[in-house]
């Protein structure tokens, strides 16, 4: 009886970290999202002005892509991409801790809130790919996933 009730609580705490992996239960204000993607077109827009200016870093900064991983929400400057050219995913964690994978790929990242990780990928073959959250990150886990076009 003893060991029931053990491993009883065992679950439970183990269910109940789980559900908190995500940090916060509630969704992010839709203001901090507006935010968020604003500072990713200016960005966007800086890399431009970049790239026109200097073109030997054309090439490494054009596929370069804004990530930000919210809970249960991945926000993407750009999903459009061509084949054989290489991406770089710049991911920026602003909860909780969440796994970056490409469905169909070897890409597979772990990034927490606060960390910031770059991954490159070179899409070899056109179609649609998902990014999905490999972590299960609490109550809206299946509700992250982000699809992206190679043409």
């Amino acid at each position: 009886m003893q060991k029931r009730k053990r491993l009883l609580f065992f679950c439970l705490v183990a269910l109940i970290l789980i559900l908190s992996a995500c940090g916060k239960s509630n969704d992010t204000d839709n203001a901090e999202k507006q935010e968020n993607m604003e500072g990713m077109n200016h960005s966007n827009m800086d890399m431009k002005d970049s790239s026109t200016s200097n073109s030997s870093s054309n090439e490494s900064s054009s596929n370069e892509v804004n990530v930000i991983a919210l809970n249960w929400e991945w926000q993407l400057s750009k999903t459009a991409f061509k084949v054989g050219e290489p991406v770089t995913f710049s991911i920026e964690g602003k909860e909780g801790v969440h796994g970056f994978s490409i469905k169909g790929t070897n890409i597979n990242e772990q990034v927490a809130a606060g960390e910031t990780k770059k991954i490159t990928w070179t899409p070899d073959k056109a179609g649609e790919y998902t990014i999905e959250c490999s972590i299960v990150c609490g109550t809206g886990h299946s509700d992250m996933v982000q699809t992206i076009t190679v043409k």
